[in-house]
């Protein structure tokens, strides 16, 4: 389901969000947008977030505590930072733009913002967020086995098995 929507997304922002077809070079627009998105793989790691939660609590708890809220938060929020850290760049670019446009620039001159500058906080910006986001998953996935691994042994499901520590 996660690729599935992460496709249909970026298809979204490609075709329909991705530049003037006006502009000639619209389909380098479009091919930026389609590489930048499709690296970094945030509908997936967010999928992988939520399956934690959900492991703890169809298979883990016998009572479940675990409502809906607690399943989707850290996907909710590792996918809204993603799309906050590409929002404030964007609107970053078209303020500049904008403040071009009004001092009597145009389209003609040379960019109105260090190009290097941007592109850099935004891949060291995503990166960083991604690498936190696998870095979450693979504890909460490792705290998670140790507990499926004491489930088998048991051959039970305690009732509590967060309160649980492993070293």
């Amino acid at each position: 389901v996660a690729v599935g929507l992460a496709c249909a997304e970026n298809f979204m922002y490609v075709f329909f969000l991705g530049g003037s077809r006006s502009n000639s070079g619209a389909i380098w627009q479009e091919l930026m947008i389609l590489l930048f998105r499709s690296v970094f793989p945030v509908h997936a790691l967010a999928a992988a977030m939520q399956s934690i939660n959900m492991i703890r609590k169809f298979v883990e708890e016998r009572q479940n505590h675990i409502g809906v809220g607690r399943i989707i938060l850290p996907a909710v929020l590792l996918h809204g930072t993603f799309d906050a850290i590409l929002l404030s760049i964007t609107t970053y670019i078209e303020a500049k733009y904008e403040q071009l446009y009004e001092n009597g620039g145009n389209d003609e001159d040379d960019l109105p913002f260090n190009a290097f500058a941007v592109n850099l906080v935004a891949w060291v910006s995503i990166l960083g967020l991604m690498a936190f986001g696998f870095g979450w998953y693979m504890i909460e996935n490792r705290r998670q086995t140790k507990r499926l691994a004491l489930i088998e042994v048991r051959g039970t499901v305690d009732e509590k098995p967060t309160a649980l520590v492993f070293a």
